[in-house]
């Protein structure tokens, strides 16, 4: 029998980053904001780092390079920023004025028509956290996991 995924047809932390890479991309390239796309990204970006050390406490020191890169992600300000974003988001703990959104944009922009939750305001068109443009944080996630560990060579490394 084949190794079983981690998530339905999702088998490996690299699918998982493929998935978040290409979200991202859209994400970015639409005027108008998704808050499912944001949500995944949140959500993705944050958790992948326990697909690449599954089961690793990181109150322990770390004994293989997965376990380093876990600890490592956590020196990076925009990783702990969307972290604390999705743990916010996952604990229904709603910081007012940590978190908001710019709303303007017509419902050609909507990239999902039915997403729309309030026609008043319009399509969402940024999302901002702790005074920053998500947009901007997500980027910099994905260019460390793609330095750090998906193309880096050598023991440990995902191009290993």
């Amino acid at each position: 029998m084949a190794k079983p995924a981690h998530f339905y047809d999702i088998e490996s932390a690299e699918q998982l980053f493929g998935l978040l890479k290409a979200s991202a991309r859209n994400f970015s390239a639409l005027r108008g904001k998704s808050t499912k796309d944001l949500l995944f990204l949140v959500f993705g970006l944050t958790h992948l780092r326990e697909w690449i050390a599954p089961g690793y406490d990181p109150k322990d020191p770390p004994s293989s390079p997965e376990e380093q890169f876990f600890q490592d992600i956590f020196r990076l300000e925009e990783f702990n920023i969307l972290r604390e974003l999705c743990n916010r988001s996952k604990h229904m703990d709603a910081k007012v004025e940590a978190t908001g959104a710019l709303y303007g944009g017509t419902i050609d922009d909507a990239p999902d028509f039915d997403a729309i939750t309030n026609f008043d305001r319009g399509a969402p068109l940024a999302y901002f956290v702790e005074g920053k443009d998500v947009e901007d944080l997500i980027p910099v996630v994905i260019r460390f996991y793609e330095e750090n560990w998906f193309k880096k060579p050598g023991p440990g490394g995902a191009a290993a």
